[in-house]
């Protein structure tokens, strides 16, 4: 019995790939777990327009996540009546809560200390009295 070499391992990280299907189902397994409002009108609410083209809508996305991370959009292309999803924004924070799991400060999850400091942020003009979110 030969036994054979094991093929070379071929990683996904070139960046002149930077979408692939693999990458949009990582975000979108992290969607579930972090944004689950979003996710559940991404698959029973979202209605998609029959014309061709290339459209970004944008999700449901709770006051604080949207002033720590952004604004969550989803990315699509319909051509001749088939749906083709490309990305989800901010991709960064999905690629990272797909990597390993994410922590929770106050209430919000977060990746590093640059999060807790706009976790903090927002928390701070929130309490204020003058500015409201």
């Amino acid at each position: 019995m030969v036994m054979s070499m094991p093929k070379p391992y071929n990683n996904d990280f070139n960046p002149s790939f930077s979408e692939t299907p693999n990458q949009f189902n990582k975000k979108m397994r992290a969607l579930k777990k972090y944004c689950p409002q979003a996710y559940k009108y991404l698959l029973f609410e979202h209605q998609n327009p029959m014309k061709d083209g290339i459209y970004e809508e944008e999700l449901p996305t709770s006051k604080e996540f949207k002033f720590v991370y952004g604004q969550i959009k989803i990315k699509y292309e319909i051509k001749n009546g088939v749906l083709n999803y490309q990305d989800i924004e901010p991709s960064q924070f999905f690629l990272d809560g797909y990597r390993f799991d994410l922590n929770v400060y106050k209430g919000i999850y977060y990746r590093n200390n640059r999060d807790k400091f706009m976790i903090n942020l927002f928390l701070t003009l929130k309490n204020e009295k003058n500015y409201a979110i």
